[in-house]
């Protein structure tokens, strides 16, 4: 016993020291991401907005271009790609954990396809209003988790699968929709626009849209912290799970329920971004290991940092910003296939 005790004191500054390591790799990425863009702003520049940083913030008014771009278009970018890669990486974790299953993401129940749906009709609506695009995607996104729900429920069977196989059916169901709506659409103006959408994209930032994804993803990720331990019971069979205490049909419902919303409020502000959720888990996994009390913080801070990185190259690599859900894909594929080859953890 008296070994024991000093090696899991080690263990957990250990895994502490990690966590310290990569929320201060985070906070690096992130600013460094300010300093990055076409408009290049040089450190006098950046003093002038530190100096006048607290008068913007009291609404006063500034006229001073660098500090337009940076508190009106970067440092809200910036944020809201944090708050999105956050959410996305840490439902990812949690679907794979629920369904106990590798690959397993937040498209395996609709989500995607519905708020995709959503947006798309949004835009070829004929009557317009600020935000109609995002409350469109997010309404269709948890219309799209409440048929796979109710699907579920009517096959009266708790059985995991069916939840599965019913998220499949409404996932085709919606992209039907899609396609019908591309096929009505002028393709002049909306088509363009929907095709945009749906590679996904962060150009809608604002303060509204990251100060709520925000408040949406932070309490997520300490919610769904203070669950772990029923969590890492859900891992087991259902049946010894039961014997423990739990609710296994109710709690997973509500957990996918909780992690569902997040990703229909990310998809709708920012589009269709595949990957992130289903790769940033395998890393942490990698790092971390399956057991310790840390891995959806630490889920979460990688999954903001990627996509900020990814942001990043999306909006400098080019003269014309590049959606980065193609990024996504086109890096995240090749990961995922690493990590299958070599790694053995999919």
């Amino acid at each position: 016993m008296e070994k024991i005790i000093p090696e899991n004191k080690l263990l957990h500054k250990t895994l502490n020291n990690k966590c310290l390591i990569f929320f201060m790799i985070f906070i690096l990425v992130f600013i460094w991401s300010i300093f990055l863009g076409r408009y290049k702003l040089s450190i006098v520049d950046y003093k002038s907005v530190l100096v006048n940083l607290p008068m913007l913030i009291l609404g006063g008014e500034v006229s001073d271009p660098s500090i337009l771009i940076i508190c009106k278009v970067r440092l809200p970018r910036v944020l809201l790609a944090s708050f999105v890669g956050a959410g996305l990486a840490l439902s990812g974790l949690v679907f794979q954990q629920v369904f106990k299953n590798p690959i397993a993401s937040p498209d395996i129940l609709g989500v995607t396809s519905g708020a995709s749906f959503g947006a798309a009709l949004g835009i070829i609506l004929p009557w317009q209003f600020p935000g109609l695009i995002q409350i469109s995607a997010f309404v269709f996104g948890i219309l799209a988790v409440s048929m796979a729900y109710g699907l579920k429920k009517a096959s009266k069977d708790d059985n995991i699968l069916y939840l599965v196989l019913s998220g499949i059916i409404v996932s085709a169901f919606f992209s039907a929709l899609l396609s019908m709506v591309k096929y009505l659409a002028d393709p002049y103006q909306q088509l363009p626009s929907i095709v945009f959408w749906t590679m996904g994209g962060l150009h809608r930032a604002n303060w509204v849209n990251s100060i709520g994804c925000g408040l949406i993803v932070i309490p997520s990720i300490f919610i769904i912290n203070s669950l772990r331990f029923k969590l890492k019971i859900l891992l087991l069979n259902d049946d010894m799970a039961k014997t423990l205490g739990m609710d296994v049909s109710k709690f997973r419902n509500v957990m996918l329920c909780l992690v569902s919303f997040v990703v229909c409020y990310c998809v709708s502000i920012a589009g269709t971004i595949g990957w992130i959720a289903l790769i940033v888990p395998h890393i942490t996994r990698i790092i971390l290991g399956y057991k310790n009390k840390n891995i959806y913080f630490i889920t979460s801070i990688i999954g903001a940092t990627t996509l900020v990185l990814f942001d990043d190259i999306a909006r400098c690599i080019s003269t014309t910003e590049i959606p980065v859900g193609i990024l996504t894909a086109a890096i995240g594929a090749p990961i995922l296939g690493y990590l299958l080859i070599f790694k053995k953890t999919v």
